[in-house]
């Protein structure tokens, strides 16, 4: 196992240096090439985006950035304590910071959340746009045609969201409590420092919350192909990632926390997964996953939804033949034995894979599923199995309804 977790690193080293609008500095590379790049902007202005004690002080990322910027004491401006859901309130305020500094750079230092957060608010104050009117696909990007903004450097401090390389922000708004999203290819990051040594501290749970967002995006990006342009490396970039999750995740349950060949296996998987969505983009199971917020955790929601919606998606002869590509990942003879599988591993993590028994809801919360998912009636038209947004309470209780509570 060991030695096929050192031969997965390396081609995913090959794959990051496939990856044309982020460079992604990874593993012993990470530290040195941001203590290079730091000290080298001189008298430029920057702003450290950062997350609460755990994500940026006992990860270790806190002495990084003290060896990095080359001074005892991190003298550089901080934005902390993003939370672990931002809002469009919480942008607002980071925007203020970056008003107060005119940031020549970014450095967003935590999870996911904290990488969002810092996107959105660099855009915002860039363009001079509230982030509530980025909300869509390439905003920014068709009222400043042409105009080249400067992107987030990112040092990621968990591994799940991929976020260091996409060119997406989740962001709830704050009016009405509901998580939307950016897109915009503006605010792909520049820079990925993935050290994976600042994640060995994460607790289990948030170990476990990530690495299986992470497997989703492999494999909802996977299955997704009728979407978005694939890359053509990207299904190699997937099943790499979703077999360093199934290899890595049950050592780091079992007294490998800190293990640091296992903790850079779900860094790496992490931002193949990112690399991932950015061409071909997650579906269904993401898109109904925004309504669990503060139901759930968003990995937990986003795994329990996954084999229900892909048990849909396999009545397509593409999928079905997809899904075989995993067979020896999540062992099985045929797509559904596959999918089976890939349940069962989720639930030997420890994630109830039943949505309602995991949320505290019962069936009638599958209507409301619908009516959020008609919000982005893309992702439902674009699906691996297409949802006419008029249908989809009807075909959303008939995924769901005999699955829902266990």
């Amino acid at each position: 196992m060991i030695m096929e977790l050192y031969d997965k690193l390396y081609k995913s080293a090959e794959f990051f240096d496939s990856n044309e609008e982020t460079t992604v500095c990874f593993g012993i590379e990470a530290a040195p090439a941001l203590s290079c790049e730091l000290p080298a902007l001189g008298d430029k202005n920057v702003l450290v985006c950062a997350g609460g004690d755990s994500s940026f002080y006992r990860s270790g990322a806190f002495e990084l950035l003290n060896k990095c910027v080359g001074r005892s004491d991190a003298n550089v401006p901080r934005f902390e304590n993003i939370p672990p859901e931002p809002d469009t309130d919480c942008v607002r305020r980071i925007v203020a910071a970056m008003e107060m500094e005119k940031p020549d750079v970014v450095l967003a230092i935590g999870g996911g959340s904290v990488m969002d957060a810092a996107k959105a608010a660099y855009l915002s104050w860039q363009t001079g746009m509230d982030v509530k009117e980025l909300f869509g696909i390439s905003v920014a990007g068709k009222k400043f045609p042409g105009k080249k903004f400067r992107r987030v450097w990112c040092v990621p401090t968990t591994s799940g969201t991929g976020s260091e390389v996409t060119p997406y922000s989740n962001i709830i708004d704050t009016d009405n409590g509901v998580k939307c999203l950016i897109v915009e290819p503006e605010i792909i990051p520049e820079y990925a420092f993935v050290a994976p040594e600042l994640t060995c501290r994460v607790p289990q749970k948030i170990t476990v919350d990530t690495a299986l967002d992470a497997m989703v995006h492999c494999i909802e990006s996977l299955l997704n192909v009728k979407a978005g342009k694939e890359h053509p490396e990207a299904a190699a970039w997937a099943v790499l990632g979703i077999s360093m999750i199934r290899d890595s995740l049950p050592l780091v349950l079992n007294g490998n926390a800190e293990h640091l060949l296992v903790r850079s296996a779900l860094s790496a998987a992490a931002c193949l997964g990112g690399m991932c969505i950015k061409v071909c983009p997650t579906s269904l199971p993401h898109l109904c996953s925004f309504s669990f917020c503060g139901k759930t955790t968003h990995g937990a929601a986003v795994a329990a939804l996954l084999p229900h919606f892909w048990r849909y998606y396999l009545s397509d002869t593409e999928i079905a033949e997809r899904t075989m590509m995993l067979a020896e990942i999540f062992p099985g003879k045929t797509p559904d034995e596959v999918v089976d599988s890939c349940e069962k591993f989720i639930r030997s993590v420890g994630i109830e894979t039943a949505p309602g028994t995991l949320s505290g809801t019962d069936a009638s919360f599958i209507d409301q599923l619908a009516e959020n998912a008609k919000l982005n009636p893309v992702k439902l038209v674009t699906a691996p199995v297409p949802i006419d947004p008029e249908s989809a309470g009807t075909v959303f209780h008939n995924v769901l309804d005999k699955v829902w509570t266990r």
